[in-house]
């Protein structure tokens, strides 16, 4: 579904390494929603294999972007164990939690505390990978995007607080049986890049975020985060192009 998508897009002639400008904005990371209404701490009880969590990041633009058809979101977690553990392997054969972090740009009616920008159109992937360089073994990276047919290309205002994605993290293997140890220990993740794609021949191609909300808004952490330090997360987001291969 995704590949006939982006088959009507611009997205897979700006992969090819495009170069992002800086934006000014503000980027936010919460927990249950947006950041008009989501909090910053998630005081999961781990008590359950049923259900979810929902991660969403949100923006704001100083000035107006227009032509936008696609979104890339990085955000970093620091676990406050000196190795991640099973219950945060959340992808990859034979890892403990595969199949549990999704992502969406699709947004329900009960979803308004923030605009949709994607008004449920579109397709997306997540990548997340533990400990890999520069990464320390209790650091993981979760990469996100959305796009949608260029011939619906958004025009998006300043100072409107838009939905960016949501991560769906599901609570499979939380408890006996089955149980993937680690849900009970602190985390700090990072929203560290929002990357708005433009349709062709816009220029800039793409317009990056990186500045954090007021009171360090762009940061959310999961029991407190007692122990993550967020300090200690890389800030190096990874490129369009370093992800083109899941749209080929």
């Amino acid at each position: 579904m995704i590949a006939r998508l982006l088959a009507h897009t611009a997205l897979l002639a700006l992969l090819g390494g495009a170069r992002a400008a800086a934006a000014d904005g503000q980027i936010y990371l919460t927990w249950d929603d947006c950041a008009a209404q989501g909090l910053h701490n998630q005081a999961s009880a781990c008590l359950s294999n049923e259900g979810s969590t929902m991660l969403y990041s949100s923006f704001v633009l100083d000035g107006a972007v227009d032509g936008v058809v696609g979104i890339q979101v990085t955000i970093d977690l620091q676990h406050s164990a000196s190795a991640m553990p099973d219950w945060w392997r959340l992808q990859g054969p034979g890892e403990c939690r595969d199949g549990a972090l999704h992502v969406s740009g699709a947004f329900g009616i009960a979803e308004v505390a923030c605009e949709d920008p994607w008004r449920q159109l579109g397709g997306g992937e997540v990548l997340y990978d533990v400990g890999v360089a520069p990464r320390q073994p209790n650091q993981a990276r979760i990469v996100g995007t959305w796009a949608i047919p260029a011939d619906s290309a958004r025009a998006l205002r300043a100072g409107v607080l838009y939905y960016g994605l949501k991560f769906r993290i599901d609570n499979a293997r939380t408890v006996f049986p089955g149980e993937c140890p680690g849900c009970n220990q602190p985390v700090c993740l990072v929203l560290n890049r929002v990357e708005l794609l433009r349709e062709f021949g816009a220029d800039p191609p793409l317009v990056a975020l990186e500045t954090s909300g007021p009171d360090e808004a762009r940061r959310a952490t999961w029991l407190g985060g007692a122990g993550a330090s967020c300090e200690a997360v890389p800030v190096r987001a990874r490129t369009w192009g370093q992800i083109k291969s899941l749209y080929r």
